[in-house]
């Protein structure tokens, strides 16, 4: 990572060859800095970026939260195709703008241009989902309720309403002796077993693969919530979850297994806020703390099938404590709502 310019208004960053979650306190320690107070716009410029994982989009996330809130505008240079639709898809393009009408801007900013150089293969196209404007169910799995899902759009953090909030589950799953890559591969083929009796997951047949959509029918205090989520990302040691316009959250959850110090564990992270501000009203109530008891269960039943105690640590930070009301109207494509009339009018 490489500081450009800092002055008259601007900071400019080279991202790193890898851009990952690794990242993320080098890139807060370079811009903060080069006083962000004193520069309005910050400039990423991804022209040297070669793999970008789904831990990167985090660090996206947090960056636009922390100084957001200051007038800072945020952009995105020298993007491939490929890093383009992700950034596209997963929502961030709202917030880090990245269209052909803010070239002038940047240009007369900028100092040096390295955005022409010619850019590396991208090393990850094969773990992002291709993008999609909307989304589509192919086959709904027997017992399904396919609702709340076809012709909506995938909505991250930045869609949301609510309170932005990282939680962060954690399993030591060392006594079982498996790497990394096996524990996921446990997650991933015995994903619907883990779940809590009233949250049914329907994977589609190909099972969680970049692109790929699971249904979801749980059963709530306000009824059932018909719903899904759609692999963003999917590798050998981590998959990501991003959601459809409607669900309770818009952001995304990341399972990830790693090893540190001879330890492996197993962790589920969300990012994400609360749709609308019913489902932030709900959240604050309730729906946080079945939240925590959802994922929970989940490690504890991987624990249970792994044969490791079933201790799992939690934490959460709130990012932002800001309402977006410009996403009020979100409530018109409610999942709660449009789930209740589907049960009354199909009992």
């Amino acid at each position: 990572m490489r500081l450009i310019q800092a002055g008259s208004g601007v900071i400019e960053i080279a991202l790193a060859a890898e851009f990952t979650g690794s990242c993320e306190e080098e890139l807060a320690d370079v811009i903060k800095t080069s006083n962000p107070a004193a520069n309005r716009l910050i400039i990423l410029d991804f022209s040297g970026v070669a793999f970008f994982d789904n831990t990167a989009i985090n660090v996206l996330v947090k960056l636009h939260a922390l100084y957001a809130g200051t007038g800072c505008r945020f952009y995105a240079v020298g993007l491939s195709q490929h890093y383009r639709e992700v950034l596209t898809l997963t929502g961030l393009d709202t917030g880090f703008h990245i269209n052909s009408s803010d070239s002038e801007v940047i240009k007369a900013a900028r100092t040096t241009d390295i955005t022409q150089a010619v850019k590396p293969e991208p090393r990850d196209i094969q773990y992002w989902a291709p993008y999609v404007q909307k989304l589509v169910v192919t086959e709904v799995p027997p017992g399904a309720v396919n609702l709340n899902v076809n012709g909506r759009r995938t909505a991250g953090p930045l869609q949301g309403f609510g309170q932005l909030w990282e939680k962060t589950y954690t399993l030591d799953i060392s006594e079982a002796g498996l790497t990394p890559s096996q524990v996921i591969d446990t997650v991933k083929s015995n994903f619907p077993a883990l779940q809590p009796a009233e949250n049914k997951f329907y994977p589609a047949k190909n099972g969680i693969k970049p692109g790929e959509i699971v249904l979801i029918n749980a059963s709530t205090p306000g009824g059932l919530v018909a719903t899904a989520v759609s692999v963003l990302y999917a590798a050998r040691d981590t998959f990501t979850f991003i959601t459809p316009q409607g669900h309770p959250e818009a952001g995304w959850v990341t399972f990830r297994s790693f090893a540190d110090r001879g330890v492996t564990f197993m962790q589920v992270r969300g990012l994400a806020r609360a749709s609308d501000p019913i489902y932030e009203a709900a959240f604050r109530m309730a729906g946080s703390a079945l939240q925590q008891g959802i994922w929970t269960h989940v490690l504890e039943s991987l624990a249970r099938l792994t044969g490791v105690p079933a201790r799992v640590q939690f934490t959460k930070q709130c990012l932002d404590r800001s309402l977006h009301w410009s996403r009020t109207f979100n409530f018109l494509r409610n999942a709660q709502l449009t789930s209740m009339l589907y049960a009354l009018t199909h009992p």
